[in-house]
């Protein structure tokens, strides 16, 4: 029971970090928080359950999938503009690795602090790697 708990309130922490993160960070409002408001609403659930994370977290890497696509076009085009094909061999083999610790990382939380977190982590992964994304573009 004590453990159950302890998990629970891991959970919670995360959620609140990544809530105040993307607040802090991000003038609108994020996908996964406005999809949250809005399955809630529209389904005039009492507040947040498994389903409603899995469902908005899916649908917010999907976005963010969109824009680490969109980014690194932009990188190969700029490597190719300014004949550095290096830099995007190197950044496209920093994607792949990153992709292989995003995986592990979001087992190890889905499997020790909780199952919605199999979708949550990746969602929120995919978020910090626009930003790191965007960095590399002028």
């Amino acid at each position: 029971m004590m453990k159950q708990a302890f998990y629970a309130v891991l959970l919670c922490i995360a959620f609140s970090m990544a809530n105040a993160q993307a607040a802090s960070t991000n003038t609108m409002s994020d996908p996964y928080s406005q999809c949250v408001d809005d399955t809630i609403a529209e389904l005039k659930l009492a507040g947040m359950n498994n389903g409603v994370v899995g469902a908005c977290s899916n649908q917010a890497q999907a976005i963010y999938t969109k824009q680490i696509v969109k980014l690194l076009d932009q990188i190969k085009k700029q490597s190719k503009e300014y004949q550095q094909p290096e830099r995007y061999h190197d950044i496209m083999k920093s994607q792949q690795l990153w992709k292989s610790f995003v995986d592990q990382e979001c087992q190890n939380a889905g499997a020790y602090i909780g199952s919605p977190m199999y979708e949550y982590c990746p969602m929120q992964k995919y978020a910090e790697r626009v930003e790191q994304l965007k960095e590399y573009v002028p």
